[in-house]
């Protein structure tokens, strides 16, 4: 067996759940991870300390933030972008896995920004690089959807239609999806490599296997996005995210074709919705929506 190439490996984003599942893995194998986040003190508004963390370096995971109380929101991903990719350029980097949206083609909406970084990157003539398009990820039914906060009320509501099958992806399975490719021997030939996760449910079926998970009856409820966007501005949403997601509702609520390819187990992870409830159902996030309805 070849031993392994031990790396150098820039992870933006490296305190996120995806970023963090890359870095542990990359470690767990022997890799030097320098992870960007601001709180590890490099953040991805200073130039100079971007440029710092990829010297040297020989790879990379990228991704482009949400900022949800961005003013400009593509504005602030154009930004970003710019920075992340100008410090590649100066670092020489061979090898660059970009976290991307499995609608990215689209080039709309939330999934805009990546889209947008893809072509970014592919101006640079990276020797080895992989678009990583990944589905709607699990963990956006608690941190950007709130069904911790709806679920009280047994009503689980968002602008995206209820009947229609989308397909859901932990974000652990994402992570070691990339730290894969990054570490790997042989680097894939194509660029885009779709990530559909563990199946696909419509919202009304994730929201009855989540509700059941925590013990509580919840249904799923398809909201104009006048109201919704109402909604989150009132919670510190900037309008221009919220119009953003708007875009992302109305294309999947029109059925527009998401991923390219069809259902493998090439695309597939391992994580299906149904296991990721039960242990979202033991954490302590989903004790605090239990202990709201008994109070």
């Amino acid at each position: 067996m070849n031993r392994q190439v031990k790396r150098t490996v820039v992870v933006v984003g490296a305190t996120g759940e995806v970023g963090a599942e890359v870095s542990a893995r990359l470690t767990g194998a022997g890799h030097k991870v320098r992870g960007i986040a601001r709180s590890l003190g490099v953040a991805l508004d200073d130039q100079a300390a971007l440029d710092a963390a990829f010297s040297g370096a020989d790879s990379a995971y990228v991704m482009i933030p949400f900022d949800v109380t961005a003013p400009d929101l593509h504005h602030f991903e154009d930004e970003v972008g710019a920075r992340l990719a100008s410090s590649i350029a100066k670092a020489g980097l061979r090898r660059i896995v970009l976290l991307s949206g499995l609608n990215a083609h689209l080039r709309m909406g939330t999934s805009l920004g990546a889209a947008l970084m893809e072509k970014r990157l592919a101006a640079l003539g990276l020797e080895e690089l992989v678009y990583l398009r990944a589905s709607f990820f699990m963990e956006n039914f608690i941190k950007g959807m709130g069904f911790v906060e709806q679920a009280a009320s047994g009503v689980f509501a968002s602008p995206f239609r209820g009947d229609l099958p989308m397909p859901l992806i932990a974000a652990k399975d994402v992570g070691e999806r990339a730290a894969a490719l990054l570490s790997a021997e042989h680097f894939p030939i194509q660029r885009v490599v779709e990530l559909h996760g563990g199946g696909s449910y419509t919202l009304e079926q994730a929201t009855a296997i989540l509700g059941r998970a925590i013990g509580k009856a919840v249904a799923y409820h398809e909201v104009p996005f006048a109201d919704a966007r109402a909604g989150m501005v009132a919670n510190d949403i900037s309008a221009s995210f919220a119009d953003a997601l708007g875009e992302t509702a109305a294309s999947f609520n029109r059925g527009e074709r998401w991923a390219l390819e069809a259902p493998s187990a090439e695309n597939a992870t391992p994580t299906s919705f149904e296991a990721w409830a039960q242990a979202f159902a033991r954490s302590p996030a989903a004790a605090r929506v239990v202990t709201g309805s008994n109070s």
